[in-house]
């Protein structure tokens, strides 16, 4: 029997990931501040991101995460929490990551880039105005190889 999408919102897969930053703000309910690393982001939504990271994270601590990127030269910063993990080989993580957008505004303005993004890479594979991963992003995503378990 397969299993039914439950995604609401409308999703972007990237052929070339966007570049991001994160960092954990929250512990089991507690307020933390970690320094940011860089990660992947494969495909995006108003509603979360899927991302690629050398970083293994517990799942069972219930982190905050904060992500910052850029799409159409704006800062977007938004919180979520990790509802899937996966490894897909050693030093590389796959998370599937909801967000928790409270503004609905936010949500709307980051649905209308998401939109736009979608149209304007069926024309081009990257956007100068958004951050997607160039090769140097690519390396100081992969030697980052600690363990925050």
């Amino acid at each position: 029997m397969s299993q039914s999408n439950k995604r609401s919102s409308f999703r972007l897969n990237l052929q070339i990931p966007l570049s991001a930053l994160f960092k954990i703000i929250g512990i089991k309910n507690k307020a933390t501040d970690t320094k940011q690393s860089k990660i992947m982001i494969k495909d995006i939504s108003s509603g979360g991101i899927r991302i690629h990271t050398p970083l293994n994270l517990p799942i069972d601590m219930s982190l905050l995460l904060e992500f910052t990127f850029h799409l159409f030269h704006q800062e977007i910063k938004v919180l979520g929490v990790i509802k899937r993990k996966t490894m897909l080989k050693p030093s590389l993580y796959e998370y599937g990551i909801e967000f928790s957008i409270v503004d609905p505004i936010m949500e709307q303005q980051l649905t209308s880039h998401l939109i736009l993004l979608g149209a304007r890479l069926k024309h081009a594979s990257v956007l100068a105005s958004c951050s997607f991963c160039s090769d140097e992003d690519i390396a100081d995503i992969f030697a980052t190889t600690y363990d925050i378990t």
